[in-house]
């Protein structure tokens, strides 16, 4: 059978499958549903000699109360994440903050974020979503490195534009950029649809960002190729270790991820938690249909 075939068989039943299944297998991408859980997921991982950056599930807010209520769990989580000694930052998603309702909100409110990140000299990084909304994403971080250095954005390789959205980071000396393959389905006139061209427009500006004297580069991949080009990349430009990171997502590539850190390479392990956790985790499995065929069986096993 086909593995388009195959994978497209796994996920179709996913929907349908109880949340009390589905949560046992997303503890190993999420964190649990609260800071409690966040901050245990982010000791164990600095223990592993991992850094990490905390993300409350959720993106789309539709109201203020929904904006204030993101934008008070990621200030506790940066005042606990001070108080308890943890190697961690945060990652914000702007449609969190309001951003597809209030462009105004949005901003006041991570500039709010930033602002108290910056009082405990912590860092936050701007998550990148659809296609629709990368030109605002951008023109808000641009607004914010005005002001402030702690922060931080996303670039996704499939898209056409990321060439010459990286060049004009560079160009105003504010690359300091996550660099990742992107997860949304975009049109063809846009964005790159085949793995391969995706791949290789990665690889293409990583060294972009290297050659162009990026601040800070975050290599956000689980691809073995991807990896080992970074690897070879580095090697081969003899990039100094404060101006890079693997980027890595909890509960994916464990092996990849322990062979990094083991050879002394920088890597943050990306930490989800929070009540919205169904949808991350559907997201997840949907990519990963070997766990999607564990949860399956389990529906049609005998305890």
């Amino acid at each position: 059978m086909p593995a388009k075939l195959l994978h497209r068989l796994l996920i179709a039943p996913l929907p349908y499958v109880p949340q009390s299944v589905v949560w046992q297998m997303s503890r190993r991408y999420v964190a649990g549903t609260n800071l409690d859980g966040a901050y245990k997921t982010v000791r164990d991982l600095n223990a592993l000699g991992c850094s990490a950056t905390v993300d409350v599930l959720g993106e789309d807010s539709t109201s203020l109360a929904e904006v204030e209520t993101a934008r008070d769990l990621y200030l506790e989580a940066l005042t606990g994440v001070s108080e308890q000694l943890l190697d961690c930052n945060a990652s914000i998603k702007l449609s969190d903050m309001g951003l597809r309702f209030d462009t105004d909100l949005c901003y006041q409110v991570l500039e709010t974020i930033v602002e108290s990140a910056g009082r405990y000299g912590n860092f936050v990084r701007i998550d990148m979503e659809d296609s629709s909304v990368t030109s605002i994403t951008l023109d808000i971080y641009r607004k914010l490195r005005e002001e402030h250095e702690n922060v931080g954005t996303v670039i996704q390789s499939c898209l056409h534009r990321s060439k010459d959205d990286i060049q004009s980071l560079l160009d105003a000396d504010i690359a300091h950029v996550r660099l990742c393959k992107g997860i949304y389905v975009e049109p063809q006139e846009i964005a790159y649809t085949d793995p391969d061209d995706i791949r290789q427009s990665y690889q293409d500006l990583l060294v972009q960002l290297f050659e162009g004297g990026a601040t800070k580069v975050g290599i956000a991949t689980h691809d073995p190729l991807l990896v080992e080009h970074a690897e070879a990349t580095i090697e081969r430009l003899k990039i100094d270790k404060t101006r890079y990171e693997f980027q890595m997502l909890l509960g994916v590539a464990g092996t990849i991820r322990a062979r990094l850190v083991a050879e002394g390479h920088p890597l943050r392990v990306y930490v989800p938690f929070g009540e919205r956790w169904h949808a991350y985790s559907m997201r997840r499995l949907r990519e990963n249909p070997g766990i999607a065929m564990h949860i399956i069986r389990n529906l049609f096993t005998r305890s």
